[in-house]
């Protein structure tokens, strides 16, 4: 796991200025690759690609950026390629020659045989730069799944093109606007991130998942998605249960064991949840001799804390297991830090407890396996089974029409809007949420037509994704948006921040495929989701374990807001800084506190404005 950052200008030489930014750019990405740092310059000092190295593979040898045997393709790269023993293989028999042992060698030859079409080969979770130098053409590409975040910005007139793997480093860039996108602060706050390909930066991009970006010499940038998380019009396989617990085992254990390779220490976060468990017992089964060191987050609050479950598998599967305790003060003391390392808007207050337990796991461990993809591949969500439990109902003669009525009544905003709408047609998708009712209660006037048009926007792209059956759709949509954008964003920018590189072995696709092959009856029971992941659990797993709800992992913003952070947020809303002032009617949040100090629980939408003033006052 590294950092990665370059500039593409083959017009011409680049001025003498970046050479201030590729210091500033390593300093800036060195929790990402604190064990080295490199940049080269080629085509007549017309490309600048820069890198900093998190060892993993290849300790020794594995420096970048890296090139081919002619140097004629060059590559800087930030994630891991789980099947590259497999690529460098195959390579090799048509005669390649490696200088590594790296992963990151395995792309330079494998574009030599097949272009932008290595991506379809590709099992792993990246973010890279490969330079053509032959054709004078840069590729851009980011993971299926998103694991690894790539932004981008033209420069001179679309001329130019630079790339980091953090915004902070692009503001970096002398000349970079900091205007805000208005359109796409309306999506964060509809949201609660910013969605792909928009930052809240005007002029600042981001790869979505599963796409890449090209520019040459003569030629505008070009970017396409190499996939997308389809769904079948209808289930294909009907097998019995047993049967198909038994395959997803074995795609499951095979997901882990490519996700084990590594010249360091691999341990794996444990909560006691479905998905850690999963994960630990493959482990188990695929390396039985290994003595896997596993972490559980312990709290103070029972309300977060999962400990004693995680104890339990612990026990059961025989690891060397870590419990951490972390304290409400703990989490509070990195509060400033985190919300101002996320660089964008970002309002998911999970990220405050997975910073704490990746922070004290990277005393151990550099590379931790998580469970993340379950809830989303696998039907995990509560939302998934409701959508799956009414789907019949609505045929119901009357029950359509009923509901399109009280629809048209029911705030947007307000918990069962979504149902209303499915229930009242086939056809219509549940429209975006909105903690904040019109868009005038939030937007002052000179900026409300813009934040509408990045509304229509989302409420479009949203809405359009996906059409195959409910909840499989819901499901594909958030694979491609949710999953990327927030949940991977959480857990990418919490690790890395700890300089810790995190692996999800049921981020695969061939696991989602075989999720969406299947009826939906296989998926919910029992008034819940991960029906089939439960029945693939080893007999060892203990039964408490394997028909727990899940849990949620986020700190109590509630008390922490009329608590020992009320004063910050209280400041936030009457000092907001001009940018914010300018865009936001503050008023609109004093109502909201002032709410929330009587008793209504108005944490969410006062965490949002309070991520929002950092970025934008930042």
């Amino acid at each position: 796991m590294c950092g990665i950052y370059g500039i593409f200008q083959p017009s011409e030489r680049l001025s003498d200025d970046v050479d201030a930014w590729d210091l500033a750019a390593q300093q800036l990405l060195s929790h990402r690759g604190p064990d080295g740092r490199n940049s080269v310059r080629r085509l007549g000092s017309s490309v600048l690609l820069g890198h900093t190295r998190l060892s993993i593979i290849d300790l020794a040898r594995g420096l970048q950026p890296l090139a081919n045997e002619d140097n004629s393709v060059w590559v800087v790269f930030n994630g891991e390629i789980y099947n590259y023993i497999e690529l460098r293989k195959a390579l090799c028999e048509s005669q390649h020659r490696f200088r590594t042992s790296t992963d990151t060698e395995v792309l330079v030859h494998l574009y030599e045989e097949k272009g932008d079409g290595l991506l379809a080969d590709l099992d792993g979770m990246f973010a890279f730069a490969l330079l053509d130098e032959k054709r004078r053409r840069l590729l851009l590409a980011r993971d299926r799944f998103g694991e690894k975040p790539l932004y981008w910005t033209l420069r001179n007139g679309g001329k130019s093109i630079a790339f980091a793997s953090e915004l902070k480093v692009l503001l970096a860039l002398p000349g970079i606007s900091r205007e805000i996108d208005v359109a796409a602060v309306s999506q964060y706050f509809a949201l609660g991130y910013v969605p792909a390909p928009r930052t809240h930066i005007r002029g600042i991009h981001k790869l979505c998942a599963g796409e890449a970006l090209t520019m040459t010499a003569d030629g505008p940038v070009r970017t396409f998605r190499y996939w997308s998380p389809a769904v079948p019009d209808q289930a294909s396989d009907r097998r019995r249960e047993q049967e198909l617990a038994h395959d997803l085992w074995h795609l499951l254990k095979e997901s882990t064991r490519l996700r084990l390779r590594s010249d360091v220490p691999v341990g794996a976060f444990l909560s006691g949840g479905i998905d850690s468990t999963m994960i630990v017992a493959a482990v188990r089964e695929v390396e039985p001799a290994r003595k896997l060191t596993t972490f559980c987050a312990r709290f103070d609050d029972d309300t977060l804390d999962e400990s004693k479950h995680a104890r339990l598998v612990a026990n059961a599967a025989g690891t060397d297991h870590r419990e951490i305790q972390i304290s409400e003060q703990e989490l509070i003391s990195c509060f400033d830090e985190l919300l101002a390392y996320y660089d964008e808007p970002f309002a998911d207050p999970a990220m405050f407890p997975t910073y704490a337990i990746c922070r004290a796991a990277r005393q151990e461990c550099k590379v931790l396996l998580s469970g993340d993809g379950g809830d989303e591949i696998f039907g995990g969500y509560h939302h998934y089974y409701r959508y799956f439990n009414w789907r019949n109902l609505r045929k119901v003669p009357g029950v359509r029409a009923a509901a399109g009525t009280l629809s048209a009544r029911w705030p947007s905003g307000r918990s069962g809007a979504g149902l209303l709408q499915f229930m009242a047609s086939n056809t219509r998708r549940p429209e975006l949420p909105n903690m904040f009712g019109d868009m005038e209660t939030l937007f002052t006037e000179p900026y409300r037509t813009e934040a509408q048009v990045g509304l229509r926007e989302l409420t479009d792209r949203l809405q359009a994704h996906s059409p195959g059956p409910y909840p499989y759709s819901l499901m594909a949509r958030d694979v491609s948006s949710y999953l990327p954008e927030q949940v991977l964003v959480k857990v990418d920018r919490a690790s890395m921040r700890a300089s810790l590189e995190c692996r999800a072995p049921i981020l695969n696709t061939k696991l989602w495929e075989f999720s969406t092959s299947l009826p939906l009856t296989r998926h919910f029971r029992d008034g819940q989701g991960k029906a089939l992941l439960r029945a693939a659990l080893p007999n060892w797993v203990p039964e408490q374990i394997r028909t727990r709800r899940k849990q949620g992992f986020v700190p109590p913003l509630a008390s922490w807001f009329r608590g020992k952070l009320n004063s910050s947020l209280d400041i936030s809303i009457r000092q907001p800084g001009t940018t914010a002032k300018e865009m936001i009617r503050v008023d609109g949040f004093q109502r909201l506190l002032t709410a929330h100090m009587n008793g209504a629980d108005k944490s969410a939408a006062l965490f949002r404005w309070l991520a929002f003033q950092r970025a934008v006052a930042g």
